[in-house]
């Protein structure tokens, strides 16, 4: 038993038995002849019926608030929820938002006694910074301003043309995108270099990347994904 529940039940013999039984003591005072009186059964039976209809009225009172205080945070949930939905995919945007880069790389390979190692690699990383972009464009459709939303993860799942490419996530997550108010967006840029698509015999490329962003609503109760 928690030793706050024992202060309760401690509270409530106090005063249902303790306290009663002192004013019935005090009734009783021979040297006051207004007090010298003794409760009866009727008596006891009052003081108890007047006592659990006021235990009664409280708890119905605190059923009732307890019901308005979850019917109130239900219905601003609902009046202030948040909806975030991917919008549109475009190959490039210019309007003014949050934004955030995921950078998909593939590792640099050489032989340690390659004499033009140093060479290679600063040819390989300007090759990296040649990308295409894809703008994953996040909306807040909703009625509420979206708190906390992340990325959470991302992840490459599948590429159709390079097994053995060996691609990777160039970016830490989680990644904070901060607030999206009402009809704001949010711009996630997936960048591609241009060096993985040198492929000849190919007229289309396939790449499945998996990415989880999370949001809560302003009263930090309904967070989702």
């Amino acid at each position: 038993m928690k030793k706050k529940d024992l202060s309760k039940i401690i509270i409530a013999i106090v005063i249902l038995f303790v306290i009663p039984f002192f004013i019935n003591l005090s009734f009783k005072i021979d040297s006051i002849g207004l007090l010298a009186a003794e409760w009866t059964a009727g008596d006891l039976l009052s003081f108890y019926g007047a006592v659990l209809g006021a235990v009664i009225t409280l708890i119905g009172l605190a059923i009732t608030l307890n019901y308005q205080s979850n019917q109130a945070r239900k219905d601003d949930e609902i009046k202030y929820k948040p909806i975030l939905k991917l919008s549109a995919v475009d190959v490039e945007y210019i309007g003014f938002m949050g934004r955030r880069e995921v950078k998909i790389m593939f590792p640099f390979y050489a032989f340690n006694h390659d004499e033009y190692k140093t060479q290679k690699k600063i040819l390989f990383y300007r090759q990296m910074e040649d990308t295409s972009d894809f703008h994953l464009i996040f909306e807040n459709k909703g009625r509420g301003e979206a708190v906390e939303v992340s990325l959470d993860s991302v992840g490459i799942r599948e590429v159709d043309w390079d097994e053995d490419s060996h691609l990777y996530i160039g970016a830490s997550v989680p990644m904070s995108l901060g607030e999206i108010l009402v009809n704001e967006k949010a711009d996630i840029i997936i960048s591609l270099p241009n060096y993985l698509f040198l492929k000849t015999g190919r007229e289309y490329y396939s790449i499945r990347i998996d990415l989880v962003v999370s949001y809560d609503d302003m009263f930090h109760r309904n967070k989702k994904q």
